[in-house]
């Protein structure tokens, strides 16, 4: 039996749906990646194309839409109302759709997608990944570096990762529950910075010249608080924006730098940075947390992970427990928690 011209033209008319979708379903990746970032800039980023090319993409979306999607302010952008609801739902709907695939590819499920904080990567795991991956040589770990600024956290929700690792004064109920180490603080200078390499009082260490690994100066005027010293002036000296910054300056000689003596274990090991002689050490009121993406299908790869990072953690605990001993440094009361 046939089915004439008319009849074939029905039924490709009743299969098709989805009308108010825009020609190109790319234009709604790259608007949910600016989306997420507020920036066509760091949305070009992500992508791998260039600034201009994410600007034509979110233009076309919005002539095939017939509506904006960004207020765009002097250096700045905003979501109109129609924008943030369409970037909830995307961001939702891409969420659905990655696990999807995720479970449906069975290649992809020995890969661990973690996303740390710069400062923690750079200066503690990057240099010791290789225990874990000895240890779990059948997963593959894809690291994503992420950026911080004092008080602001990163955003959680925006996908592409299974845990992420950064530190954090004011923990939310997300996460307020997995605290991975505390920070240890006390100032750290080079040895040249002492006469004849005889260590420096903590006064002298004081008196030199600060070096800030915040913008807000505020580790070093919490250790001040704690110990029950005082400083002339922190308005001098050098400013950073990151732990790893501050070490490098340190370690040129150019100041004392307050740090977390956590991220310089090697270093306090081989006397290539000091402690002034019988220098108290502190709790900062900073921890690392970790937070598991809601979206992620690897929680047993996770938790493989978490445990490892405990007890990497435990171990440098008691290094610094070991040097504090020996060097005759007065360190707070330990937990089991590091």
């Amino acid at each position: 039996m046939s089915i004439d011209i008319h009849e074939k033209s029905m039924q490709r008319h009743a299969l098709k749906r989805h009308y108010n979708l825009p020609h190109s379903l790319n234009t709604l990746r790259v608007f949910e990646t600016a989306a997420r970032y507020l920036s066509f800039t760091h949305a070009a980023t992500e992508l791998n194309v260039t600034q201009s090319a994410v600007s034509r993409q979110i233009r076309q979306l919005e002539d095939n839409l017939g509506f904006s999607l960004f207020k765009r302010l002097h250096r700045a952008l905003e979501l109109t109302n129609e924008g943030s609801e369409l970037s909830m739902l995307l961001s939702r709907q891409f969420g659905e759709l990655n696990r999807a695939i995720y479970q449906l590819a069975p290649s992809l499920q020995s890969e661990l997608k973690i996303k740390v904080e710069t400062s923690l990567a750079a200066r503690w795991l990057v240099p010791r990944l290789h225990k874990f991956r000895k240890r779990h040589p059948n997963l593959q770990v894809n690291l994503t570096l992420a950026w911080f600024q004092a008080g602001v956290n990163i955003n959680l929700e925006s996908g592409g990762y299974d845990v992420a690792l950064f530190g954090e004064k004011y923990p939310d109920a997300r996460y307020a529950e997995n605290s991975l180490r505390s920070e240890y603080m006390a100032p750290i200078y080079h040895s040249s910075l002492g006469e004849n390499q005889q260590l420096l009082t903590v006064k002298q260490a004081i008196d030199n010249v600060p070096i800030h690994p915040t913008q807000d100066r505020s580790d070093w005027k919490q250790w001040l608080v704690s110990t029950n010293n005082n400083a002339q002036s922190l308005d001098k000296g050098i400013t950073f924006n990151s732990l790893d910054l501050a070490i490098i300056a340190a370690t040129a000689g150019e100041g004392v730098a307050m740090m977390d003596l956590m991220l310089i274990l090697d270093e306090l090991e081989n006397n290539s940075l000091c402690l002034p002689e019988r220098v108290q050490i502190t709790k900062s009121p900073w921890q690392y947390y970790y937070y598991v993406a809601p979206q992620t299908n690897a929680l047993d790869d996770i938790n493989l992970f978490i445990a490892w990072l405990a007890e990497e953690f435990s171990q440098d605990q008691q290094r610094l427990i070991k040097l504090a001993s020996e060097n005759n440094w007065s360190m707070p009361n330990v937990s089991n928690n590091p």
